[in-house]
């Protein structure tokens, strides 16, 4: 006994074979026609979103280019401040007394046989308010 699915799915084969059957030549072509047609499209689209995205990378590699060069140009500004090289020299001092400081006392340590160790640290902040226009 045929069950209510396979009559289904039977039917539907013989359909699509009599409709295949009862194609004219002409109908057939046009068919063909409109696949190859569909598939142009489908190439043509693929070929201009390879395009789009091509167009893109090279227009984000531009705008990471002029980023990279803008903060190179404000890190320039930013060394040439005297307020950073006054800080900056501050800090070169400390850490050249620091040195001298943890270098005596070593020396001293060392001197007296005591094994212990003495570390000292400095901590220099400086705080720059820019304004950017």
């Amino acid at each position: 006994m045929p069950t209510p699915n396979r009559t289904l799915i039977t039917a539907g084969l013989m359909g699509l074979v009599f409709a295949v059957a009862g194609c004219s030549k002409a109908d057939q072509q046009k068919t063909n026609s409109d696949a190859q047609a569909a598939a142009s499209d489908v190439k043509s689209s693929a070929s201009n979103a390879t395009e789009d995205v091509k167009a893109d990378a090279a227009k984000l590699g531009a705008d990471v280019k002029d980023s990279a060069k803008k903060t190179g140009n404000d890190l320039k500004a930013i060394g040439k401040d005297p307020e950073v090289k006054k800080a900056a020299n501050e800090l070169k001092g400390s850490l050249k007394d620091l040195g001298r400081a943890v270098k005596d006392a070593s020396h001293k340590d060392h001197a007296e046989g005591d094994q212990s160790t003495t570390t000292t640290t400095t901590t220099v902040t400086t705080e720059k308010k820019t304004e950017r226009k």
